[in-house]
């Protein structure tokens, strides 16, 4: 049995008591409101503050942290340096140097350290039509977002690394070039981003982000070997094309298949393999395992846009 503590907002606690739910030998020691800045936080049950990181540690095997601020900077540090296991969103770490840092303590204690997605764009459909991600070569993806004056519009940053956690799950290379380019049409900050992102398994991504379009558009199509794959994010369907050579004229070379893939639980897929990297017996994981690779290329891909950043306004 896992003792698991759950440190976030009231709707983020419930998502992740729910996800857990379904997941066996789990037992859920206890859940704490987390208030940004604050140097404390709540028990979600009986209301009391928290402000010794040890109180929470006390109980739990693994920790899952959801939200910013001082206190969970401090529990995620503490946690780590006592042997727990760790669980945590981007919003939490406030820096790659402080990434890179987390990542030591966890190699030192030997503990599992996860990084979840903000995203909730599922690649399971993607992954089962295309087993073989190796054979990928090139990946164009595009994601509008519809302006809205009674919405609050996401940034740049967090709509950047959701994308980017897709392409994670694609790709397994390292990236060899990052070419970037950003526009501010009405705020100070990117509201418009095309990237190019070349890879040394000879993959190359074409990326462009559009938060101020006129409609929600949500593409990704993928060049493999004898195949090409586009799949819409909104709508959940899928099309493929298939080629093939054939020596006959009248025969297409051309198979096209028109599907549409199940939507799926993902915070469920990913509290899954956190506890079972847990049960199999801690081991340190790779940048590439760890859920941190998309935080870092988010960092990466904003530095150099931040650089050339043109105002239209």
């Amino acid at each position: 049995m896992i003792n698991v503590g759950i440190v976030g907002s009231s709707s983020s606690i419930s998502r992740h008591v729910n996800a857990l739910g379904k997941i066996a030998d789990i037992r859920i020691t206890g859940s704490w409101i987390a208030g940004g800045v604050q140097e404390s936080v709540l028990d979600a049950v009986s209301g009391t503050a928290i402000s010794n990181p040890d109180d929470i540690l006390e109980n739990t095997d693994a920790l899952i942290l959801t939200d910013a601020g001082n206190f969970c900077n401090r529990l995620t540090t503490a946690a780590l340096r006592n042997a727990r296991h760790v669980f945590l969103y981007p919003a939490v770490v406030r820096s790659v140097n402080e990434v890179h840092q987390l990542i030591q303590l966890a190699r030192e204690a030997n503990v599992i350290l996860k990084c979840g997605r903000t995203g909730h764009a599922g690649t399971r459909g993607l992954l089962e039509a295309l087993p073989d991600i190796s054979s990928i070569s090139m990946i164009e993806l595009q994601h509008y977002v519809k302006i809205s004056g009674m919405e609050k519009s996401p940034k740049m940053s967090e709509a950047l690394l959701s994308d980017m956690e897709i392409l994670s799950h694609l790709i397994h290379a390292r990236i060899i070039s990052i070419k970037a380019k950003g526009l501010c049409m009405l705020t100070s900050e990117p509201e418009i981003l095309n990237a190019r992102l070349e890879f040394d398994n000879g993959c190359a991504v074409n990326y462009n982000s559009n938060l101020i379009a006129a409609q929600n558009e949500f593409f990704i199509t993928i060049v493999a070997k004898n195949k090409i794959l586009k799949y819409n994010f909104i709508s959940g369907e899928y099309t493929g094309w298939l080629l093939h050579h054939t020596q006959n004229k009248n025969e297409s070379p051309i198979f096209i298949e028109s599907i549409r893939v199940e939507q799926t639980d993902s915070l469920w897929v990913e509290l899954s393999d956190f506890i079972s990297l847990i049960q199999t017996g801690p081991a340190f994981l790779s940048i590439n395992d760890n859920g941190f690779e998309s935080f870092i290329l988010t960092d990466r891909i904003l530095e150099k846009v931040m650089k050339t950043l043109v105002q239209c306004a």
